[in-house]
């Protein structure tokens, strides 16, 4: 019974955190939408595209950041539930002084290697170069205050205080919208005045954070403290988060180079709003997810390992079909709305857009198996299999370019090597975890996703192919958004799943009556 009330209180908590965490997301999906199209249409598709790749270019370096990101939400989130408050401060210490480290190290990286890319490799115009170029340091800098800033964020969700940020991302999108309105108003060079302030709003939030950090958590107490051991521990942990971060950084970034390289600056910024797009919806998933990862962590540093599959399995599940609700009737109308949207859409927008969103669809049908693997610290192979599957689609991209295949052909090959990528996990998971019930996540994730997804998906390209009228879309979004919101609930939960999200719903409505 214990055990029981633990798991509802567990279960109510990610519930709670995910709908912070969508407050968040609403506000900063509206915005990141308004903005990218006042952006567009401010910079011009040329400045527009330079921004996407140049930023992207810094973006490329960021991997060792990313790496050290997933050790370090893994390191205090068991020190939170393990360690005394002495612990906790040195191990937060310790990954603070990691981080600037790391911070150091990119610095050198984007000077040397990335100046050398930006002045032979990447295409721009030559009049732009300058202007490119203080935008690109504008980049670095902003890239250093937030791999500094990762150890803070990791307490954060370690605490699961998720409310933190949707109160932030109010100052964030005030901000933002700053930004819009006097990149409109006022400025010769608006590439270089956009750049410049994105950089201080970053530092603004990067500081907001920090301060929450240090007045609410014990552990965010800093003092100079290092351990050789909890060095190579932590780096033993992250070197292999390296290699598929360092993968999937290439593996993105590299599609920018060689769409840049082969088709120019323009084919950039259609991958640039697609890019927008996609993260917008993505962001539904991920705040649920996230939500979801520190309980996971936690329940397998305490040994409960049922509770810790099981939830894994539900929060696959329920992140794909989160992403299916958004994504599918969105597709169905994505021309009226892009050019509702954009007014002037670049060339290739619309299919970049669609196929984008299949292949995030196609990620998430794996959900958090990374994440379960993560929390026992033995991700080698995970990561080395990983990191294979993540390199694959370029030199196939690069050879189909040189052989003259269309800029969107990049999109297929994804799409193809998710699908592969996520039965390789699978098999690294159970690999890995001996007792991991993989044909059971089969049977329960992977086939009701499958069956759920076909017929709304057939359906929602099958309208994208009919011209109609404004009115007409958006009664087509709402058949689109019914149709595979009745195939979840028939097809794709199980009794107890629909009990439980009935459960919630009328909990909450009581609640919030009385």
């Amino acid at each position: 019974m214990e055990s029981q009330a633990n798991s509802n209180k567990n279960n109510r908590r990610i519930a709670q955190n995910t709908i912070f965490l969508y407050i968040r997301q609403f506000l900063t999906m509206a915005v990141a939408l308004y903005t990218s199209r006042v952006v567009l249409q401010a910079l011009g598709t040329v400045d527009y595209g330079i921004y996407n790749v140049v930023g992207g270019m810094v973006t490329m370096f960021s991997f060792l950041n990313s790496s050290l990101a997933q050790a370090t939400q893994r390191f205090i989130a068991f020190g939170i539930e393990k360690d005394s408050i002495k612990e906790q401060q040195n191990i937060f210490s310790m990954l603070l002084n990691v981080h600037i480290l790391i911070a150091i190290i990119l610095f050198i990286l984007c000077e040397t290697v990335g100046v050398w890319l930006f002045y032979d490799k990447l295409v721009i115009p030559s009049e732009r170069l300058n202007a490119a170029f203080w935008v690109m340091q504008c980049s670095i800098f902003t890239l250093m205050i937030t791999v500094t800033q990762v150890p803070y964020n990791a307490s954060i969700f370690g605490h699961e205080r998720m409310k933190t940020y949707a109160y932030v991302s109010i100052i964030e999108v005030s901000l933002k919208l700053g930004i819009v309105i006097l990149l409109q108003c006022f400025f010769n060079d608006k590439l270089l005045a956009y750049g410049i302030m994105l950089m201080c709003v970053q530092i603004s939030i990067a500081m907001i954070y920090r301060l929450y950090c240090l007045r609410k958590f014990n552990n965010c107490n800093y003092h100079f403290y290092w351990s050789n051991g909890l060095f190579k521990r932590i780096f033993g942990f992250s070197s292999w988060s390296m290699i598929g971060n360092l993968a999937f950084t290439l593996n993105n970034q590299g599609m920018n180079f060689l769409i840049n390289i082969f088709f120019g600056p323009v084919y950039n910024a259609a991958k640039g709003i697609a890019t927008a797009v996609e993260a917008a919806i993505n962001a539904f998933v991920t705040n649920f997810l996230s939500a979801s990862i520190p309980r996971i962590i936690k329940s397998y540093a305490v040994g409960d390992l049922e509770y810790c599959y099981r939830l894994n399995f539900k929060s696959s599940k329920f992140g794909f079909f989160l992403f299916m609700l958004v994504s599918l009737p969105l597709i169905s109308v994505i021309d009226i709305v892009l050019s509702i949207w954009l007014v002037n859409v670049p060339s290739y927008t619309s299919i970049f857009c669609v196929l984008s969103l299949l292949y995030i669809q196609t990620q998430t049908m794996g959900g958090t198996l990374q994440n379960v693997v993560q929390a026992t610290g033995k991700i080698r192979n995970f990561q080395l299999f990983n990191g294979i599957l993540k390199l694959l689609p370029l030199p196939i991209v690069y050879v189909l370019y040189k052989l003259e295949f269309q800029v969107n052909t990049y999109l297929y090959v994804l799409i193809v090597t998710s699908i592969i990528g996520l039965f390789v996990q699978l098999l690294a998971t159970k690999s890995i975890i001996r007792d991991f019930p993989a044909l059971r996540f089969l049977k329960e994730v992977i086939v009701p996703e499958i069956k759920t997804f076909l017929i709304p998906c057939i359906i929602s390209l099958y309208f994208r192919k009919i011209s109609h009228s404004d009115s007409e879309s958006f009664i087509i979004c709402i058949v689109t958004f019914v149709i595979s919101l009745a195939s979840v609930w028939f097809i794709g939960l199980t009794k107890s799943e629909k009990a439980w999200i009935c459960f919630f719903v009328f909990s909450r409505m009581r609640k919030y009556h009385t």
